[in-house]
């Protein structure tokens, strides 16, 4: 790790949300007041949104340590659901069992624990994640929310600019109204983005200038657009690489090499020196009168190098970055609900015998070479028409070789899993067996299947899963059984109840 090499305290460039090192823009500080303003006042609903790594998770992280004990917070990652299932998200999250399946039955219920809550003070907050991908009709029916009795409870929506666009849509007039708070993130300023990176490196004892050469912060800057994420990633994998090189001082071809191992290998072309351009000019093969030679020679000469330098910048600054290392996607599952028909897995693929990885028998269901740009993520969707981590997790077990789940190279082989029942089922040396009922960013959704009437006299455990130098996920394993009937009949128990990620199941809380 380079922390102790370039004398940090900690890792300046963590990705995982971490409000110590949260950087407020103009735009950050007026979303963040705002939002503090409209759940202490209870002033309708809220929307904030952005584009991928702009900062949302991190300020809703510091939104939360400024609201304090009063509020009582709920979170919604799932959102291509029905709303009788967002509703029963909301009360297991609760620890409140939906005691019947009625829609009116589900919303009374909540109604009066709310009622609870406003006589304590307090105040029930449901943050909806990936708030643009909420059908149409959820949205319709969540105004139902606005129009209680009861004022405890605030919905805040997070999302991406589409959110937006479809909340102005002639059909959610009503729910429109009913927020009252909308603000929008933008991504940094180039200043505004030297000023992030030096705000890191002087939390954990450093600066800038300490570590980067002006060059280098010009192309880190550059090439992010604003967005800290990606000025996070390129940072990190910046201060990997001059570490190993036992240098100092981050530079630009530093930088540069870091940017192409992202892209992915791209054809080379060579920028001509500006000698070079002069003295083809001069072997132009027709004459000028001197005077207007030499003009005219500097005059050309000047326009190819400011080609030559518009080449370089389009190069290595304007090209928008890939995503074969954005982790944003893997935070919760889109489920696509009409999804293309994945390929028909080969006959050799069919054929092919299991394949042992840490104790499960996997069959593969095809393997795909990476093209550039391509996510774990867009091969999980791909491939079985949703995303989350249980399934990148199954991916990742499968394919040893990705140590790193940010990072996927260019031409690099995957092998697919076909996701069974048995899949899930972990023998154990003792002939007996576990269940892997999912994987997630924390140990909180374990209490989702603890509460679970057929579960209670089950063992349910964490196993930290190491997925990168800078994250750890967490599987929730259930059991042991001493038989694989028994172990496969609560399985498909839990399938029909829809908690197993890896069939599209609700519990995708992180």
């Amino acid at each position: 790790m380079y922390n102790e090499f370039y004398g940090f305290r900690e890792n300046p460039f963590e990705l995982t949300p971490n409000p110590t090192f949260l950087y407020l823009t103009r735009s950050h500080r007026e979303a963040l007041a705002s939002m503090v303003h409209g759940i202490r006042n209870r002033k309708g609903f809220i929307s904030m949104t952005g584009e991928a790594g702009t900062g949302k998770t991190t300020l809703i992280h510091s939104l939360l340590d400024q609201l304090g004990q009063n509020i009582k917070t709920v979170f919604i990652f799932h959102t291509t659901i029905t709303f009788n299932d967002l509703l029963r998200t909301i009360l297991q999250q609760l620890d409140l069992a939906a005691v019947k399946e009625n829609k009116m039955d589900l919303l009374n219920q909540l109604v009066r624990y709310s009622v609870v809550l406003e006589n304590q003070g307090k105040t029930l907050l449901i943050v909806v994640d990936e708030a643009q991908n909420l059908p149409e009709e959820v949205m319709e029916e969540l105004q139902m929310l606005s129009d209680l009795e009861s004022k405890a409870i605030r919905v805040l929506f997070v999302g991406y600019p589409e959110f937006e666009d479809k909340l102005n849509s002639e059909g959610l007039a009503r729910l429109r109204k009913s927020v009252e708070i909308r603000r929008q993130l933008r991504g940094l300023s180039d200043e505004e983005s030297r000023e992030y990176i030096d705000h890191r490196l002087k939390l954990v004892g450093s600066s800038s200038s300490e570590i980067f050469l002006p060059k280098a912060l010009d192309l880190i800057c550059g090439y992010a657009r604003g967005v800290p994420r990606v000025i996070n990633t390129l940072c990190d994998n910046a201060l990997s690489m001059g570490h190993t090189r036992s240098q100092r001082k981050i530079d630009f071809d530093i930088v540069r090499e870091v940017i192409k191992k992202i892209d992915g290998p791209s054809p080379q072309k060579t920028i001509p020196s500006s000698a070079a351009v002069v003295d083809q000019l001069r072997s132009f093969p027709f004459r000028l009168p001197s005077r207007v030679k030499k003009v005219s020679l500097v005059v050309i000469a000047f326009l190819f190098c400011l080609g030559a330098v518009l080449f370089a910048v389009q190069r290595y600054v304007g090209q928008k970055p890939v995503k074969t290392w954005d982790i944003e996607s893997l935070k919760s599952p889109e489920v696509n609900t009409d999804p293309s028909p994945s390929p028909a897995p080969s006959q050799a693929a069919l054929t092919s015998p299991p394949v042992s990885a840490m104790g499960r028998e996997y069959t593969v269901k095809t393997t795909v070479v990476v093209k550039k740009g391509q996510t774990l993520s867009q091969l999980a969707q791909q491939h079985y028409g949703l995303v989350n981590l249980t399934l990148i997790d199954l991916l990742l077990e499968l394919n040893p070789t990705i140590t790193n789940v940010d990072l996927i190279l260019v031409d690099q082989e995957i092998k697919i899993p076909d996701v069974t029942e048995g899949l899930l089922i972990i023998p154990s040396t003792n002939q007996t067996y576990e269940i892997h009922a999912g994987t997630f960013e924390s140990a909180d959704p374990a209490k989702l299947f603890s509460g679970e009437p057929a579960l209670k006299k089950e063992k349910i455990g964490i196993l930290p899963r190491k997925v990168s130098t800078r994250e750890t996920w967490y599987r929730v394993i259930i059991g042991k059984y001493d038989s694989k009937d028994d172990v496969l009949k609560t399985i498909s128990y839990l399938k029909e109840k829809r908690l197993l990620p890896a069939f599209g199941g609700l519990p995708n809380i992180r």
